[in-house]
């Protein structure tokens, strides 16, 4: 059975995308996804036994920070990887919803992980699983940067998603494509692609290392970040 990870875009107006990996490692499917139903059809097309997504799946606080964000601060800020607070009136801001918790809530086989290691449905953030990965002194920077710059930079973050080969549990998979010039939507496909791919390893190492290859930042009442401690070679 494989799993899959979801970069999913806060608003079905952008796409989101996907990422199945088998048991073994091997990339087998990487799409682009438009509205929820096309999303969650593709997921249950996979059958997955543990999905990973990157954006909040339980958000109970109107304002401020939830518990794991404040926790993820705290062990990666140094290092620029803690999480962006995530409350209600912010998300409804700007897209109108909680996208994640309306995702999670359509996806009825796959539970927090608090309820089982089987049929798990993870939050994932890229930055501190690539830290924690690689033991970084900083956070990879490939978002928000100078038109100028994107190119290397997403080249850098391919490299190290490319170095997931010998993690163990592995991840592999086709090249993904840099052309020298790439800019605007197709630089945001690049990376919402790599970003999948990291989603996809993170609940492949749940899948398979289960809650001892996985630091779980808050708890089932007010949301979580899974965060893998495994480290490359390792």
């Amino acid at each position: 059975m494989p799993v899959v990870g979801i970069d999913l875009a806060w608003s079905d107006r952008h796409p989101s995308a996907g990422c199945a990996v088998t048991r073994d490692g091997t990339v087998i499917d990487e799409v682009s996804l438009g509205d929820d139903d096309e999303i969650v059809a593709w997921i249950e097309g996979h059958a997955p036994t543990t999905v990973g997504i990157d954006a909040p799946l339980l958000v109970p606080n109107a304002e401020g920070m939830r518990p794991c964000e404040r926790e993820l601060q705290r062990v990666y800020g140094s290092r620029g990887a803690g999480a962006h607070p995530a409350n209600r009136r912010l998300l409804q801001r700007t897209s109108g919803r909680v996208r994640g918790e309306d995702l999670a809530a359509r996806l009825p086989d796959h539970r927090d992980p608090w309820a089982g290691w089987s049929g798990t449905l993870l939050e994932v953030y890229p930055h501190p699983a690539l830290v924690e990965a690689f033991d970084l002194d900083r956070r990879l920077r490939y978002k928000r940067v100078p038109a100028a710059e994107r190119p290397d930079r997403l080249r850098d973050l391919r490299a190290h998603v490319e170095r997931l080969a010998g993690a163990r549990p592995p991840l592999s998979g086709p090249t993904v494509e840099i052309p020298a010039d790439v800019g605007g939507r197709a630089a945001k496909a690049v990376e919402d692609r790599l970003d999948a791919r990291i989603c996809a390893w993170v609940a492949l190492v749940w899948d398979v290392r289960g809650p001892g290859g996985i630091r779980l930042f808050g708890d089932a009442a007010s949301g979580h970040v899974a965060v893998p401690t495994v480290r490359i070679g390792a």
